[in-house]
């Protein structure tokens, strides 16, 4: 589940509508047209049949105003029938995921038996986007205490009524029109993250139409977003230890050091050669090996005494190197390298290259970008917003506000700012949420649903899981290691199981094994 940047940052793209009630939806009785398109150049994967259709902006009202959405089809060779898929977010596009340049490859296990059809959700470039003026006339004040409302305010004044209806239930009826419009019988799914909220909440909702559901890394809706957003702050930090632990293991390929420690220092002086600025996360535990002398003298004590210190200096060193260099830690890309590439272990290989001088740092600044993929960044940060104020109602705690503005105004820490800020309410404050996602329930399937969950998932933590498996039914498959999402990122064990279910419905085993475990 992707994560949006800090409030500063969200200062110049907040948008969103001025929202009443989410209307009750109902079904819609013709059959919606395709209309077949060329598809973007970002969409490089051969055979691809990109499509659009129009959909009901409110599913209340059938014959009402109408919105379009995108979508994106591979037939398989030996095809049995329809994945549909969704690649997490909220905010993920369906477009970048048919791209040369995404992460995920999914196997020819699966793409060969099945077709596979990404919708583009409501909101985003594709189908027709949220617009909100890109924020340009919000002041920092109200980005920093009134997020939401001037989120809404923008949104109504560029897309009037548009805001309220984005949202998951609005998008898993979207599914069900593509997959009238293609014809399909029934469809299987296949979801990453906030997909598996998505597919979830369609086979609640269509459960004679879904068939085989597969759940790549979920959670409870009932945490979205404080308590999800807040338990990533852990995860993020553990994720960035298991980094640094496995590239420990292969110093003589990277010669970042040794121990956990060691390379974590390598990489923080790397950070402040960028951006003039020591990283304020906290470090991975120390060993004997990284003591000095005075310490490594007294032993155990020693050792538990430089661990306890260990997080307050790395705060102070990083505050102490901002003040005298006027950095900041955020400019730097390999800190924003990291917290990207850290939930994806088949990447830490790339990654420790960039950090080792092996292989070029890329080039992260958002200036040297076309103004086309600056209006899509913009555009998926504005939708994820929008759902995620829509629809957050897991209780926020106003006593982080103080950590939040640290951490916006001062620290620029990556993984303790923005849990802070959904935390505290600071995300979407003064917009209430509007509507829930609906209860989930896969009672009504005639096969269980697949969910795999990572023991080391920084994103969707493990302990998070029962919201979604409980009311689904699902055969939960434990998946020992870090990571977030399993199917299309490396994991051959997890695709061979998900390749067999959806054949057959069958799940083999229970426990798995992770990358780098």
């Amino acid at each position: 589940m992707r994560t949006i940047g800090t409030a500063a940052a969200l200062a110049t793209t907040i948008a969103a509508a001025a929202i009443g009630l989410a209307p009750v939806a109902v079904g819609v009785d013709k059959q919606q047209q395709i209309t077949w398109e060329q598809c973007p150049d970002g969409v490089t994967k051969p055979g691809a049949e990109c499509g659009r259709i129009d959909v009901p902006l409110d599913y209340s009202q059938p014959d009402g105003a109408t919105i379009s959405v995108g979508f994106i089809r591979v037939k398989g060779a030996n095809s049995h029938g329809a994945v549909f898929t969704n690649p997490g977010g909220p905010g993920g596009s369906a477009y970048s995921y048919v791209g040369a340049d995404q992460p995920f490859t999914l196997p020819d296990s699966i793409t060969s038996q099945w077709d596979m059809v990404w919708v583009q959700p409501r909101g985003l470039v594709g189908s027709t986007p949220i617009d909100c003026g890109q924020g340009e006339s919000i002041d920092l004040a109200s980005a920093l205490f009134s997020n939401g409302a001037a989120l809404r305010q923008a949104c109504e004044a560029s897309n009037p009524g548009y805001g309220p209806h984005i949202t998951t239930e609005n998008t898993a009826r979207d599914w069900e029109e593509v997959r009238r419009a293609l014809g399909y019988e029934k469809i299987n799914i296949l979801g990453l993250s906030y997909g598996t909220i998505l597919g979830s909440v369609y086979a609640t909702l269509f459960p004679h139409v879904a068939d085989k559901v597969v759940l790549d890394s979920g959670t409870s809706p009932t945490t979205f977003w404080s308590e999800l957003m807040q338990a990533q702050e852990a995860g993020y930090t553990q994720a960035f230890h298991d980094f640094f632990a496995y590239v420990a293991t292969r110093n003589d390929a990277y010669g970042l050091g040794t121990t956990p420690y060691a390379v974590y220092t390598s990489w923080a002086k790397k950070v402040q050669q960028e951006s003039g600025a020591w990283p304020t996360i906290t470090p991975p535990k120390a060993t004997m090996a990284d003591l000095p002398a005075e310490l490594a003298a007294l032993g155990p004590a020693g050792l538990d005494a430089f661990n306890a210190a260990a997080p307050t200096q790395a705060s102070s060193q990083g505050l102490s190197s901002q003040a005298t260099t006027g950095g900041n830690q955020a400019a730097s890309p390999t800190v924003q390298l990291t917290r990207q590439i850290a939930p994806i272990p088949r990447e830490w290989d790339h990654l420790a290259a960039i950090v080792s001088g092996q292989e070029q740092t890329p080039n992260v600044d958002a200036s040297a970008l076309s103004e086309a993929t600056k209006n899509i960044i913009v555009n998926s940060q504005l939708m994820q917003q929008v759902i995620m104020c829509n629809e957050g109602y897991s209780p926020t705690d106003p006593l982080l506000w103080p950590k939040y503005l640290w951490g916006v105004l001062v620290s620029n820490d990556p993984i303790a700012t923005p849990p802070a800020a959904f935390g505290s309410g600071a995300v979407c404050a003064g917009a209430e949420p509007t509507t829930r996602v609906p209860a989930l329930d896969g009672s009504q399937l005639a096969t269980r649903p697949l969910e795999l969950q990572g023991t080391g998932d920084p994103q969707t933590p493990y302990g998070l899981y029962h919201g979604m498996s409980d009311p689904m039914g699902s055969t939960v498959v434990t998946v020992h290691g870090p990571g977030h999402g399993h199917v299309g990122l490396g994991n051959d064990a997890a695709e061979a199981l998900v390749a067999h279910y959806l054949l057959t419905g069958e799940v083999a085993t229970t426990d798995l094994p992770g990358l780098h475990t």
